[in-house]
């Protein structure tokens, strides 16, 4: 169980630790530092690297979630582990999304030298990984106030 929680723990703290860094830190200290032609490539290099985490993290989080939810606890499990199942399968879907749709776009615009697309596009990809932020600290607080809920 430990091995499990572990890579289920790391796995999260990658992934929202990671956006979190990068909605609150990253992209607006670049957007009030840099003009467009330095700052897109900066953020889709920034992406390239964290997205290859993002793919580790969610292989981490689905095998050991599944590992304690059906291996070790036989399917059985409280609201607040559904409610988590559901969210993170959630934000799994926005980032299926988000990496083969606006980022496979932001890249091909840059390859392009096409700007006012890739912004664009870069828009898109912050507004969701905004929302999967939001469900991903909800889905944290889930985990550990959830077995306390009526």
């Amino acid at each position: 169980m430990s091995v499990a929680l572990a890579l289920h723990l790391l796995g999260v703290i990658v992934w929202v630790g990671g956006m979190f860094f990068a909605h609150m830190a990253l992209r607006p200290t670049a957007a009030k530092l840099l003009q467009p032609p330095q700052r897109l490539p900066l953020l889709k290099g920034v992406l390239d690297r964290f997205f290859r985490w993002v793919w580790v993290s969610i292989a981490a989080i689905l095998a050991s979630g599944y590992w304690i939810f059906l291996g070790l606890w036989n399917g059985l499990a409280g609201v607040h582990v559904h409610l988590m199942q559901g969210t993170g399968l959630l934000m799994v879907g926005i980032f299926l999304f988000i990496y083969f749709r606006p980022y496979r776009r932001m890249g091909d615009a840059l390859a392009a030298a096409d700007l006012p697309v890739a912004a664009a596009e870069m828009v898109l990809i912050r507004r969701l990984i905004g929302i999967n932020l939001i469900l991903g600290l909800l889905t944290s607080l889930l985990a550990k106030i959830g077995p306390y809920m009526t």
